[in-house]
Parts: C-alpha cells; sequence; structure tokens
C-alpha cells in the first residue's frame, strides 16, 4: 500500500491535505476541521456533502465532536488551524481546544490492503488535571439523492423491549421521509408520484430519529454509490440520548449518518476513541428506501 500525502489549496475549503493510495482519494481540510470533504475510490465518485460556507457553517464534510458527560450540548472542534503527521500507513491529523476542558482532538485515517474500505479513528486526549466524562460524536452528510438507513437491535429478548427509538423535540413520526421496518429505520429524500427524489427537502423541518444500534452499522445508498460506516457498540455501556449510538437525519439540503461512542471516563493524560470503517461500493441496482431485504444484503457485503 502506497500512500501519497500532498497539501494542497482548495478554493472552496482553503489549505487542505489530500492523501491518495492506489484504490483511495481523501481531502482534509486544514485551515479549520479536521473535516473530511471528500473521500471516495479512485475511479468513483465523492458521496459525502459540502455546502461551502464562509462562517464555518456546520453543514459540510465528515466531522467530530465531543458531548461533556450528559450535556446535549456539543462541543464542536473543528474551527480551528489543525496540524499532522504522516505516518506508515495513513495520517494523524490533531489540534487543541481548551474550552471548557483541556481537551485535544485527533483524527487518523488509517489505510490497508483493502481495496473497498479505510479506517478513520476519532480521539479525545485529556489535557487537563482532572478527570472527564465524554462522548464521541460524528457526523457523515450526504447528498439529497438517496437515503440512510441503521439497523433495529438485533438482540431477541420476548420478556423485555429491546428495540429503542428516539426522535427529537421538533420532528414528526408521521413525516413521509421516516420509513420504519421490522429490521431497519430509513430516513429519505422526499420523493415525487413517480418515485424520484426531489430536492424539496428545504420545505421540511429536520428530521432526526436515534437507535440502540447493537450491529454497530450506518450506511447510505444513494444514485452515485454506496456508502457504509461499521463501528463497535458496547451493549453493557452507556450512550448519550437515551442509549441510542447511531442516529439518521434528513436536514434541509442533505442526509446524515450520525454515531457516537459510549461515555468514557478519561483520567488526565489518557485518552478515547471511536473507531468507523468505511466501505465504498457502486449502485449497480436501484434500492428503495423501504425495500429491507435488499438493504440487508447491502448491509451484509
Amino acid at each position: 500500500m502506497s500512500l501519497n500525502v500532498k497539501e494542497i489549496a482548495s478554493e472552496e475549503f482553503g489549505n487542505c491535505a489530500l492523501l491518495t493510495t492506489e484504490n483511495f482519494e481523501v481531502l482534509v481540510t486544514l485551515d479549520y476541521g479536521p473535516r473530511i470533504v471528500r473521500a471516495h475510490k479512485t475511479d468513483g465518485e465523492n458521496l459525502i456533502y459540502n455546502d461551502v460556507d464562509p462562517d464555518l457553517s456546520i453543514n459540510h464534510g465528515h466531522k467530530m465532536g465531543i458531548t461533556v458527560d450528559r450535556s446535549t450540548n456539543r462541543i464542536y472542534c473543528d474551527n480551528s488551524p489543525v496540524r499532522y503527521t504522516p505516518e506508515a500507513d495513513g495520517v494523524h491529523f490533531f489540534q487543541t481546544i481548551t474550552e471548557p476542558a483541556q481537551l485535544e482532538v485527533a483524527m487518523d485515517i488509517i489505510f490497508s490492503d483493502d481495496k473497498d474500505s479505510f479506517t478513520v479513528e476519532h480521539s479525545v486526549y485529556n489535557k487537563s488535571k482532572d478527570e472527564v466524562k465524554v462522548s464521541i460524536y460524528t457526523e457523515t452528510p450526504f447528498r439529497n439523492d438517496g437515503f440512510v438507513f441503521i439497523p433495529q437491535n438485533v438482540i431477541k429478548d420476548p420478556e423485555r423491549p429491546s428495540r429503542i427509538l428516539t426522535l427529537w423535540e421538533d420532528c414528526k413520526w408521521s413525516d413521509s421521509r421516516l420509513f420504519i421496518g421490522d429490521e431497519f429505520v430509513t430516513v429519505h429524500a422526499e420523493t415525487a408520484d413517480d418515485g424520484q427524489f426531489v430536492d424539496i427537502n428545504k420545505l421540511k423541518p429536520r428530521l432526526k430519529i436515534g437507535v440502540n444500534d447493537t450491529d454497530g452499522i450506518g450506511g447510505y445508498i444513494g444514485d452515485s454509490g454506496i456508502f457504509i460506516k461499521k463501528y463497535v457498540h458496547n451493549r453493557a455501556a452507556l450512550y448519550p440520548f437515551y442509549n441510542c449510538s447511531a442516529f439518521a437525519t434528513a436536514h434541509e439540503e442533505f442526509l446524515s449518518i450520525q454515531t457516537t461512542s459510549p461515555f468514557y471516563l478519561i483520567a488526565s493524560d489518557e485518552s478515547a476513541r471511536h473507531e468507523e470503517i468505511w466501505k465504498f461500493a457502486e449502485n449497480n441496482k436501484t434500492i428503495v428506501y423501504n425495500d429491507e431485504a435488499a438493504i440487508e444484503k447491502v448491509m451484509l457485503k
């Protein structure tokens, strides 16, 4: 596996690091971030949504954040300059924040010989003298030309409830973009009568739903390709937002998948991490948002 790292000046995103291998091309912001604003196979198309905004809108690029204790207020750690260190099999991106806790955040992009996937590792280092309780949060946005999916809990127990669905206060169960099946929850762009996706999400409020994703997987299926992320869901740990670890969202102009780590107690000079494996594939057939059998085949590839 041969990795090339080059700094480029992007008209849209400022200074960036361009990572290329035989199989992938990844673009990461350096003036602020780290945010992954482009990621695709060498011969593929970028699926990550970007909304270029001079005020550093949170809408574009894959990003990470931190939830402190049970606070509903996330600390976004991506509006400061980024430093990076090339390594043997990837690149280590990092920056330091000081408020409300002295935490250093880092994102490692790690490549292997796998032609279809690579790893994105999100880390938090506690540089304070006190123990801190945090959860690491990530969001990956996609175009409004398909749907995002998250599986429901696969643990079966006839004596107790096992599936959790959480809906944000400004959202509605009756939203036409939401499909709740027996195995999956999907959130899709609005469709016209002919089944084609149409860009009218901006006429609707946000839709966000969470699940206790014990499979540790979520994805996007669109006209331009398929994206799947995998992570580890710890069934014995406590997660924020009513113990949900994955979320599917329809914003005004894009769809997104979010995942979160459990809460970690991080001692001084210690760290915690949240790892995702990103996999890319072609969408050779049109898969509809309520075809659970087809979604399961994609998920198991």
